[in-house]
């Protein structure tokens, strides 16, 4: 009895370790994830305010 709950208790624990390493990594994936799309909408933005302002600068004889 005595090995048979040392071999629960061994995969009850494997169990919990691998449950919370799957819950860290993914975590860690969507975060990525979002900061990756928050970093494209910046990029996004700042790439369309430059072009409008090189655009309008065209114009001005500079």
């Amino acid at each position: 009895m005595d090995k048979f709950l040392k071999v629960v208790g061994v995969i009850v624990v494997a169990w919990i370790a691998l449950s919370l390493i799957g819950w860290i990594f993914g975590f860690i994936v969507k975060a990525v994830f979002w900061i990756a799309i928050i970093a494209g909408a910046v990029l996004l933005v700042s790439w369309i305010a430059n072009k409008a302002k090189s655009s309008s600068s065209v114009g001005s004889g500079r």
